[in-house]
């Protein structure tokens, strides 16, 4: 879904399904396996592929890109402060626009925080109306399992890294291209949910990066490609190497896994031997 969802992909299914693979990773005597995650869907994705189960099961840590239970009301505080005045960062029209979204939305909170989260949260409640919602994600399934398990879990990044680095587009100019963009796309949510699906499922990874490609303008791209996917991959590589873990079930983003600075390509830079297990049903 572009910008929105940079680096989540969606599902919307309704039968047994194929998806993306389970990929291994091995070094030495070090064992990982890796799946491009979806962060939101509904109902329909009651059970996870048993596949992926086994790999948990022989895991000895579970990481993913933020442990969702890590993230609380005071760390989100600490990057996102309280901005009303959305006309000084936005200009009037766009201020006025989501204003009156945010009206009609019935959250009259989110008028007293920043456009971009502003921008974000409406995205969120658009999705929930039409039955997507983070609990039924793989990541978030995976980490109750993990807890069931008492099975470690690791975030590979700080819970604030990401909005830190959202909240940064204002002084790099591009809060008013990411709110116009969102407003955008709210209103093509579905017809990009059924495209995501189709490309999520089929594990295509031109056509995944194709989608990354498809900004709304260069340097809103760049920003998206270079901070929000490149920059992290790096970074999660290097918490790898300081964790470890003989035997680790990876679960991020799947557009973070592809191109020539994803996660699979850096793995084997760094001396990994990559495979593919066989294709994944979703039952």
């Amino acid at each position: 879904m572009k910008i929105l969802l940079h680096t989540l992909l969606w599902l919307w299914c309704t039968q047994a399904l194929a998806a993306p693979a389970l990929w291994s990773a091995t070094r030495g005597e070090q064992q990982l396996w890796l799946f491009g995650s979806i962060h939101l869907a509904d109902e329909r994705l009651a059970r996870l592929p048993p596949l992926l189960l086994q790999a948990l099961e022989q895991s000895e840590l579970l990481l993913l890109e933020v442990d969702p239970l890590a993230i609380t009301p005071d760390s989100l505080g600490s990057v996102i402060e309280p901005d009303t005045d959305w006309q000084a960062r936005l200009g009037a029209p766009l201020a006025q626009e989501l204003a009156t979204t945010v009206a009609t939305s019935r959250q009259p909170g989110l008028r007293r925080l920043p456009p971009w989260f502003a921008a974000l949260q409406l995205t969120q409640l658009k999705a929930a109306e039409l039955g997507f919602h983070s609990h039924q994600g793989v990541d978030m399934q995976l980490r109750m399992l993990a807890r069931q398990q008492s099975l470690p879990v690791a975030g590979l990044e700080s819970p604030t890294l990401v909005l830190g680095l959202l909240g940064s587009m204002h002084q790099r100019q591009l809060e008013a291209d990411f709110v116009r963009h969102s407003l955008d796309e709210m209103t093509q949510m579905a017809d990009h949910l059924e495209r995501l699906m189709e490309t999520w499922l089929s594990g295509d990874e031109q056509a995944l990066l194709t989608l990354l490609r498809e900004q709304p303008g260069p340097r809103l791209g760049r920003f998206i490609e270079q901070e929000l996917l490149h920059s992290r991959n790096r970074l999660w590589l290097e918490r790898l190497e300081q964790l470890a873990p003989k035997r680790a079930l990876m679960v991020v983003g799947a557009l973070h896994l592809y191109g020539e600075q994803g996660i699979i390509a850096l793995l084997a830079d760094a001396g990994y031997t990559l495979s593919k297990t066989e294709d994944i049903t979703l039952y």
